[in-house]
């Protein structure tokens, strides 16, 4: 148990380690992904303000170029205007589209984009009143999505209409690639983010400590009591997991130390049975030995003295005889195994045939035994030997606690639940402090030892009986008066009546 128990504090430790770990990995990759979730805002917040700024452009463009135009969307003319344009911004490009989106003129110096298309929606939704920025649209000279400008124009001596588009995405990237480069506002974010993960870091272990604390008391109680501190417990100050967790150990550690408490009573009742068997079977074997030994010596010892020696025999004899069927009897009932032989039977007859077998003794003491039921009572199912056992044991010690001229009698009574049956005296009583402890194996009334009676396992010998028949033994008695002991026995099943 011991080593399970330290198995759980190292587990304890483990996982703490584990958690804080766990923790920290957290931590780090979500400052990651905050990071490149903030990156990618900027770089979105620098293209929405890259055409806020030049949502405009292409529609100053137009009016600059409408010469040009209206010369053909591919003349010299737009081509000369365009390349003057160019000389002043040499990252802008521009396309003139027809009114489907495709690209009929390129009047950049590469000429990559003649023929491709643009998305008509996204030049539409961005001419439209009070558009999303930033809109976004594949350049035609390929590449990923960026921001663009544009206006309506007219085209050739036909006037066909059609679009003037400003690709900014070259404007967008030199911009950005500048200010990511020297922006002392980028370098404070970087530096504001690495402070912000280390503040983060420090508060968030200092934090997770203290959210642990209870779980690392847990811990060291559970050492602890690895280590042989029985008596640790953990408060539980709250009732969430880790309080459940404390409650669940300290219910384990108190049926432990229970068990524990029990296993120390069993080994020094142990001990004290192997004391009083060594008492009670030296002191009749004693006499057997002395009675004998005095039979030897005297040969022409009297027929009285004879009959003295052999009767004193006979009751040593017969007190080892009952010592060792009550040490029989409690072995039975310590094996709780071996299932009860129950089978019904009428307990008023068992009842006078224990009466019957103690008459004898009964009347040799000068005490009255007698039985005071119905024959018509119902009958009860139990185990018969048992039952005769416990029996057998009350009016045996009743017997002994009775004087001569007093009264023994056996009570049988239907009630709701079964027939009780009460053996009743009229003996000297047991003391109110003492009754409680009667049923304890080995238990001896303070004037019993006076008297050389009992083994102190009638008693407890019943009371085991009657738990494993489901039922309890009731003792009431008072000193100088009497003493009432009752059990209750069920009726047979109507199944099996």
């Amino acid at each position: 148990m011991s080593g399970l128990l330290r198995r759980v504090g190292r587990l304890g430790r483990s996982l703490y380690a584990r958690i804080a770990v766990v923790y920290l990995t957290s931590l780090l990759l979500l400052s990651v992904a905050a990071a490149w979730i903030a990156i990618s805002q900027f770089d979105q917040l620098g293209r929405e303000l890259q055409q806020r700024q030049a949502i405009g452009l292409a529609g100053d463009l137009a009016r600059v170029m409408r010469p040009g135009l209206q010369a053909g969307a591919d003349s010299d003319a737009a081509r000369e205007i365009a390349r003057h344009i160019a000389s002043i911004n040499p990252t802008l490009s521009l396309y003139v589209l027809d009114a489907g989106g495709t690209v009929i003129a390129d009047l950049t110096a590469s000429a990559c984009g003649l023929g491709r298309r643009v998305e008509r929606d996204a030049l539409e939704a961005l001419l439209g009143e009070d558009p999303m920025l930033p809109v976004l649209a594949a350049s035609p000279c390929g590449g990923r999505p960026g921001v663009f400008s544009v206006a309506r124009i007219t085209h050739g001596e036909a006037r066909r209409p059609g679009y003037l588009y400003a690709d900014l995405n070259s404007a967008s990237h030199a911009s950005m690639v500048a200010m990511l480069r020297t922006s002392s506002i980028t370098r404070t974010l970087v530096a504001a983010g690495l402070l912000a993960l280390l503040i983060s870091g420090v508060f968030g272990l200092v934090w997770f400590a203290l959210l642990t604390r209870r779980f690392s008391q847990l811990t060291t109680a559970v050492q602890r009591f690895a280590e042989g501190d029985y008596g640790e417990r953990v408060a539980v100050p709250r009732d969430d997991e880790i309080g459940r967790l404390a409650g669940a150990f300290n219910d384990m550690a108190g049926t432990i130390e229970a068990q524990l408490a029990a296993l120390r009573e069993t080994d020094r009742q142990r001990r004290e049975l192997v004391a009083n068997l060594s008492h009670d079977f030296r002191t009749p074997l004693t006499s057997l030995r002395g009675y004998a030994e005095q039979l030897l010596a005297r040969e022409e010892a009297s027929p009285g003295e004879r009959r003295r020696a052999l009767g004193a025999i006979l009751d040593n004899a017969d007190r080892l005889t009952r010592l060792a069927q009550q040490l029989s009897t409690q072995a039975r009932l310590d094996a709780y195994d071996r299932p009860l032989q129950c089978e019904p039977f009428s307990l008023v007859e068992l009842a006078h045939d224990i009466v019957g077998k103690f008459q004898h003794q009964a009347r040799q003491s000068g005490v009255a035994l007698e039985v005071d039921g119905a024959p018509s009572l119902p009958w009860v199912e139990a185990d018969l030997g048992l039952i005769d056992r416990a029996l057998s044991n009350l009016v045996e010690n009743a017997l002994h606690a009775t004087p001569a001229g007093g009264r023994v009698r056996l009570e049988l009574e239907a009630l709701a639940e079964g027939v009780r049956l009460a053996v009743v005296d009229s003996g000297i009583g047991i003391a109110a402090e003492e009754v409680p402890l009667v049923t304890q194996r080995f238990y001896r009334t303070r004037g019993s030892p006076a008297r050389g009676e009992g083994s102190g396992l009638g008693l407890s010998i019943v009371r085991e009986i009657c738990e494993r028949h489901g039922t309890t033994l009731a003792i009431d008695s008072r000193q100088g008066v009497g003493t009432r002991v009752s059990l209750v026995l069920p009726y047979v099943l109507a199944s099996r009546a």
